[in-house]
């Protein structure tokens, strides 16, 4: 009889490399993903779903209002300036008995959103000072209200 020869367990090292080098790849992939998950998600998503015609109901609405809404940001700082919205009608006049305020969100992270209201200083023109707390991109959604009428529109800027 012959003892254990060697090269016989050459296959099972290397199906033993293999599978180390699998687990490897899979435990960076599993750290990767979980320490630079920026926390967005969909908050209330099954609601929101349902309310999709609503939403549809709503953006006709708008449109057949015709309003239109110009956003311009100036910035004191890297941080800090002020907003302003003009509003305007079908017929482009001015519109001067509204309810604005502002909405900013950070695109890629949580927990930063910031709200400021805009007075009107005439001739449909709005203004508010706001201040963010990081630099970067923002969406500003200008919100405005005028009894049951509603507007909504999503502006990027981005900081200086």
């Amino acid at each position: 009889m012959s003892g254990p020869n060697p090269k016989n367990r050459k296959p099972m090292w290397y199906l033993i490399a293999a599978f180390s080098t699998v687990l490897v790849a899979n435990g960076f992939l599993v750290y990767y993903a979980a320490n630079t998950w920026t926390g967005l998600e969909t908050e209330q998503h099954y609601a929101k779903g349902l309310a999709y015609n609503t939403n549809l109901e709503g953006a006709k609405r708008q449109q057949e209002l015709g309003w239109s809404a110009n956003l311009g940001v100036s910035f004191k700082d890297d941080f800090s300036g002020f907003a302003t919205v003009g509003f305007t009608d079908k017929a482009s006049k001015p519109l001067n008995d509204l309810s604005v305020r502002v909405l900013a969100t950070r695109p890629t992270h949580e927990g930063y959103d910031r709200e400021f209201p805009m007075t009107s200083s005439g001739d449909g023109v709005y203004r508010g000072n706001f201040t963010l707390p990081l630099k970067g991109q923002w969406d500003f959604r200008i919100l405005a209200r005028r009894g049951d009428d509603d507007f909504q529109r999503v502006e990027r800027i981005v900081t200086p």
